[in-house]
């Protein structure tokens, strides 16, 4: 098996930026994504030409404050100038009330923006995982082949938790419907955790996954400081030695070896 530990939000803020190298330089991630609007984007930028060997992909967002542009009719609350919030964005695409050319071109300018800075992007994925709902995917889907980008984060979940018989077969058709159109891992791990103290009950978990997957899976990541329960259980020494013991790549690597 062989597994990206991927860190989301890089751009998001300097703790944020500067967590997520702190975790790359300790062997843990191996990927992170970067969003195009952060407010520290510049400075991400900066930090991620000094460390070549961390891939990077693109967290596509279509909430929150992080818009690169604002003449929309659909994407953009007047209330704000910004995007809507996130269950506003949910009820839009439930409904189908987003335009999707307006999807499209967003999700564009946010990939344009990261190329223009010399960044060779490895994958794509979303804030708040707006690709879980078909009619963001395919807008994904559509960037992906306009920018010749190889993957995008699966929604299917690796667990050793179940979700539920419903939630697991819309996410396996999910699946599916991605692979059929371009490349993915064979799922997402969230490590969700909420209390670093509990040391055994995460590490037997994670050595749970280890134990019972083939193929490649991805493990999402959300470093935001030293005093992070999940920081703090990646950083420890149990984690770093069962890490070390895995294959470790990020989503360019996956390339190099298909």
């Amino acid at each position: 098996m062989k597994v990206i530990l991927n860190a989301d939000d890089m751009g998001m803020s300097d703790t944020v930026n500067h967590s997520i190298i702190e975790m790359h330089q300790k062997g843990v991630v191996s990927s992170t994504s970067l969003m195009a609007n952060g407010t520290h984007f510049n400075e991400a930028i900066e930090l991620l030409t000094k460390h070549p060997r961390l891939g990077i992909g693109v967290h596509l967002c279509l909430d929150g404050p992080f818009q690169s542009a604002t003449g929309y009719r659909t994407l953009i609350d007047p209330l704000t100038s910004s995007f809507y919030d996130k269950d506003e964005v949910v009820r839009r695409i439930r409904n189908s009330s987003l335009d999707k050319e307006e999807v499209f071109r967003e999700f564009s300018l946010q990939v344009e923006k990261i190329q223009d800075h010399g960044v060779q992007i490895s994958h794509l994925d979303t804030h708040h995982h707006l690709h879980l709902y078909f009619p963001i995917l395919s807008q994904v889907i559509r960037v992906a082949r306009k920018y010749n980008i190889s993957f995008i984060r699966s929604q299917r979940l690796d667990t050793i938790i179940p979700k539920g018989r419903i939630n697991n077969l819309y996410r396996n058709v999910h699946h599916l419907y991605l692979n059929m159109r371009l490349k993915s891992v064979r799922g997402y791990y969230d490590p969700a955790i909420q209390d670093c103290e509990d040391l055994e009950f995460n590490l037997a978990r994670l050595k749970g996954l280890f134990k019972s997957l083939k193929g490649t899976t991805e493990i999402m990541l959300h470093p935001v400081g030293k005093d992070d329960p999940e920081t703090l259980f990646f950083s420890s020494k149990e984690v770093l030695d069962l890490l070390s013991r895995q294959a470790i790549i990020n989503y360019n690597q996956l390339k190099e070896q298909a």
